[in-house]
């Protein structure tokens, strides 16, 4: 969840670190600090809060080490605080740390007995304490750290840096992910690739179990921990991505939603390729195997990922007639699911491509012999690596920590799975369309997202409208079900808002009871002629128990949902299959627009970070 950088080289380190830890504090930012090993001793700086404040603190003080590490945290142990943040030290030594040591207690007592001295509440200060009671029994820095790591459990990775510049930065990889950077003027470490300054070139994933050290001029050894042998290492040509800042737009979660439709665009120009004249779902070759070769298909995500495996049920078992299981990935590692290497094929859901308990069931999956496909967004990161195939999201970087494009580029190519499985005489029967005629609609679904982006008005008053309210009920039926789980979770997330969302068939099932006078709720209706009826009927329950009725629907049953709702949205037409992906717009933007009038950060919301790499 932490984000972690450290550089070995030529030039100053802190501003290398500064801007890194920026780039990194989407993971978390509670606190941040950095420590640069100068030629007159170390030097710490840490605050509480985001980076602007640890900035605000260097300003105007003057640092010339070539070795330096930093740090921006989430909070596991220990409240954010100064004393808890990192680097934390023993003696010489300078740690950071992502993860979570789980026998900390045990090991802190034991420390403890032994004369430590810990200054802080965190299990990050016991991995440097261990380290230095090695050295002080006689053991060179390396060979140090590589004696207190069995003693270690958990997931996690550290960059442990020694007072004298002349002795090498360490850093280890037990589970929560790390790259290595070049450059002309040195070498970087750092949680995620969008760390690295513009001048790296080359750069390489770290694998679980490698301890990399990095000397002062340069060169660096990867030791496999788990082979006891070192590891040649194969540098890969860095790609660089744009679009980083936030340019004119006041948040990035702002920014990202009006790139979507650009973004939508894209990914169906390289997915929906025409062979004889007709349109088709293309893939790669070891994606398409996959998905061809499967009976059933297991899903698992966390969060938006969840909520979008939940809409790619309803698409492959309506378009393709194969049936899907979903699961949250943190109960699928642990309920024991009976997996069948014959039949199953696990599709894996996770932004990042680090999400620990996604790669959990990743890694359970292949030990029973099932194929895995992942659908991420970071090429190089652990998922892409070990799934049998990969399919990529194409989002571009993503820095709110509120899920947007990736939800888009989820939910679409989910559904291009469900066409590309479909059998034509199943379409024609389902959708009375051929193939070519759903993909043609799909190419035109970018357009529909730029109309309803001009919507904004009618949604800044919904939003306006739930400024002051405790809690918000969702609904929907069919595809927009999982829709409303999203649209919950994103109010919650960043306007703090209870939120719930329900299936509208179950609206008497219980979630009925907490509706009283003035209780929003927000009604999604696909134009699907089947469901918009018995919507419209839920809608009227809540009503007579005096909800405040909001409604986003299309404008082909504009008059239906508005004639009973308080506030309603008409939506450009559309299929029911692409439906989702156009109201998935004003639903962020709903949750956008209420945090902002609320006055809070939108791309920070307490508590969360934006890739989860601890359990």
């Amino acid at each position: 969840m932490c984000g972690i950088i450290g550089y070995v080289g030529t030039s100053p380190a802190l501003p290398y670190l500064l801007k890194g830890l920026e780039q990194l504090e989407y993971r978390g930012y509670d606190s941040a600090g950095v420590a640069v090993m100068e030629k007159e001793g170390p030097r710490v700086v840490k605050s509480v809060g985001s980076t602007v404040r640890l900035r605000e603190k260097v300003s105007g003080q003057s640092f010339s080490g070539g070795v330096g590490i930093g740090h921006t945290r989430w909070a596991t142990h220990g409240v954010p605080s100064e004393a808890n943040a990192h680097p934390q030290w023993a003696g010489s030594l300078f740690i950071v740390h992502n993860g979570i040591v789980e026998n900390e207690r045990i090991l802190r007592e034991e420390l403890e007995a032994g004369g430590a001295v810990f200054l802080s509440e965190t299990d990050t200060e016991t991995i440097v304490h261990l380290v230095h009671r090695e050295m002080d029994g006689g053991k060179p820095f390396g060979e140090a750290v590589r004696t207190i790591l069995p003693f270690l459990e958990g997931s996690y990775s550290f960059l442990i840096a020694h007072a004298d510049p002349s002795e090498p930065l360490i850093a280890v990889h037990r589970g929560a992910p790390l790259l290595l950077g070049t450059c002309s003027h040195g070498v970087f470490v750092a949680s995620d690739m969008t760390a690295f300054p513009g001048e790296v070139h080359s750069t390489l994933p770290l694998e679980v179990d490698d301890m990399v050290t990095i000397r002062s001029d340069g060169r660096f050894e990867i030791l496999s921990l788990a082979e006891g042998k070192a590891r040649v290492p194969t540098l890969v040509s860095r790609s660089h991505q744009g679009g980083h800042g936030k340019g004119e737009y006041p948040h990035y979660m702002f920014k990202e939603i009006g790139e979507q439709p650009e973004m939508l665009d894209r990914l169906l120009s390289r997915r929906i390729r025409t062979e004889r004249g007709r349109l088709s779902v293309g893939f790669s070759p070891e994606a398409e195997t996959a998905l061809q070769g499967a009976k059933r298909i297991r899903i698992v995500g966390c969060g938006t990922s969840f909520h979008a495996g939940l809409l790619g049920k309803y698409r492959i078992e309506s378009l393709a007639g194969i049936p899907v299981d979903v699961d949250v990935a943190s109960e699928f590692r642990y309920r024991e699911p009976i997996l069948d290497p014959a039949t199953d094929l696990l599709v894996l859901l996770t932004q990042s491509g680090e999400t620990a308990d996604t790669l959990a069931a990743l890694r359970m999956a292949r030990e029973a012999g099932v194929p895995t496909l992942s659908l991420v967004n970071v090429e190089g990161s652990t998922a892409h690596r070990e799934a049998d195939a990969s399919i990529f999201l194409d989002a571009g970087p993503e820095f709110g920590v509120a899920a947007t494009k990736t939800f888009m580029s989820q939910i679409t190519l989910l559904t291009l799975i469900a066409l590309f499985l479909a059998p034509e005489v199943r379409l024609a029967e389902k959708e009375g369309r051929s193939r070519d005629e759903i993909l043609s609609d799909f190419l035109k679904l970018p357009m529909l997202l730029d109309k309803t982006l001009s919507l904004s008005t009618g949604v800044t008053a919904m939003s306006r409208s739930l400024e002051e309210v405790s809690t918000v009920l969702f609904m929907g039926r069919g595809g927009d079900f999982p829709l409303a789980l999203e649209g919950a979770l994103k109010l919650k997330e960043i306007s703090y808002i209870h939120a719930e969302g329900y299936a509208g068939g179950e609206l008497k099932h219980g979630p009925l009871a907490l509706v009283e006078k003035g209780t929003p709720v927000v009604s999604l209706l696909s134009p699907d002629e089947r469901l918009v009826p018995k919507m419209v009927s839920n809608m009227k329950e809540t009503l007579s128990r005096g909800a405040f009725l909001l409604s986003i629907g299309s404008e082909r049953f504009q008059e239906e949902f508005s004639s009973v709702s308080s506030l309603s949205l008409a939506l450009p037409d559309c299929s029911p299959i692409f439906f989702p992906l156009v109201a998935a717009v004003p639903l962020q933007l709903l949750a956008y627009h209420t945090a902002c009038f609320k006055g809070y950060d939108v791309d920070r919301p307490r508590n969360l970070a934006k890739s989860v790499t601890v359990e």
